[in-house]
């Protein structure tokens, strides 16, 4: 078997096209942007001026949020073009998709319970799996076009926050303007209450934890058997339904009738956070742990290459908190000049590629891994 090169073990690549995954994304994706580009077209002839506004918006809110997600993964961030994927297909095929499972099963719903039951509760009985399933397909088509990536449950996250952020911002656009009224007042209306009272608890935190809970089954950092690494997956999966659920239903519903005056306004925030709170809290509390599990695996990793010329224990110390390598290289600026603070950023970069490599192969003298120590050597 031919070792693997750095290269190959590092970088997941999109464009990958002797993968079936692949295809199956482009096809999907092509369709449901067909679907995607009409329906954008049609608001935009409805109302110009807050079709506009409302890309505008969302843009605004989703920027920040896409930095803080790409962020979250404290020692390898994800491949763009692989970010890019999860994001596209959450706002192109997943918002499709949905719209169409959200119409037929809103049907049943309505045929078996009647049309009261419908009206009040088919959004929180149908969309939490349905959207939750066809975003996490996402997810999972991404984990089949680039395995190597999929390496813990931070991972995952990202992925899946990512796909979740661009569902909320093709649904956020879609309420601006078909529930909102679509005109400037109307969007803006739309704005405080889906973005500024509620964009903290949305479609980013569920696809989150779906994200987590498939790479908890697809990666390979976690030699446990397939079956415990599923019975771990599936809480996640069940609280992220059931924080949509409980988001979509009547329950605990607070909201002021419309349209709102003067302490309505302050009502709507608190409305949202006794249903959105309690999951994010959950989501702060998950990434906390999958951080904690990050740093042990960087340590176990590196462990064995303390004391050769590619590491000491100093610089062991120092990896594992961002804000100790952040310090780090602020202190050799100080002292070398930014030249010498670059060099050692890249350090810390090729460091945790070391620990990546050393994760992956099955041998000490594994031809990557000696080339990663010697790169190592050479910086510093």
């Amino acid at each position: 078997m031919e070792p693997a090169s750095p290269t190959t073990l590092l970088q997941g690549r999109f464009f990958q096209p002797r993968l079936p995954a692949f295809w199956l994304y482009v096809v999907i994706v092509g369709l449901t942007g067909i679907v995607a580009v009409g329906e954008q077209n049609l608001f935009r002839e409805m109302s110009p001026a807050g079709w506009a506004l409302s890309w505008a918006l969302v843009v605004v809110y989703a920027a920040p949020v896409a930095l803080l997600v790409y962020f979250l993964d404290l020692y390898e961030r994800e491949p763009i073009p692989l970010l890019v994927a999860a994001f596209v297909w959450g706002a192109v095929a997943a918002t499709t998709l949905s719209a169409i499972g959200n119409a037929g099963w809103a049907l049943v719903v309505a045929r078996l319970g009647g049309p009261d039951l419908a009206t009040r509760w088919s959004a929180a009985i149908t969309a939490p799996v349905v959207e939750e399933t066809l975003k996490g397909l996402g997810v999972v088509l991404i984990v089949l076009i680039a395995r190597e990536e999929m390496d813990d449950r931070m991972d995952g996250f990202v992925y899946g926050a990512l796909c979740g952020l661009g569902f909320a911002v093709v649904e956020d656009v879609f309420y601006f303007l078909a529930v909102f009224g679509g005109d400037v007042r109307g969007v803006l209306e739309g704005f405080f209450v889906r973005v500024i009272a509620s964009g903290l608890y949305s479609h980013v935190l569920y696809t989150g934890l779906v994200g987590m809970a498939i790479a908890i089954v697809a990666t390979r950092r976690d030699r446990r058997p397939l079956a415990a690494r599923v019975r771990s997956a599936i809480p996640l999966v069940v609280v992220a339904v059931v924080g949509h659920f409980l988001w979509n239903s009547p329950i605990l519903d607070l909201f002021p009738a419309h349209p709102w005056e003067g302490a309505e306004w302050l009502l709507i925030p608190f409305a949202t956070a006794l249903k959105g709170l309690p999951l994010l809290i959950f989501v702060a509390l998950a990434i906390g742990l999958a951080h904690r599990r990050e740093r042990r695996w960087l340590r176990e990793a590196l462990e064995a290459e303390v004391d050769d010329a590619a590491l000491t224990p100093q610089e062991l110390a120092t990896l594992e908190s961002v804000r100790g390598r952040r310090r780090a290289r602020l202190r050799m600026g100080r002292r070398a000049g930014d030249r010498a603070a670059r060099l050692l950023g890249r350090l810390q970069r090729e460091q945790v590629n070391l620990a990546m490599i050393r994760s992956k192969v099955a041998t000490d003298d594994d031809p990557a891994l000696v080339r990663q120590r010697a790169l190592c050597r050479a910086i510093r």
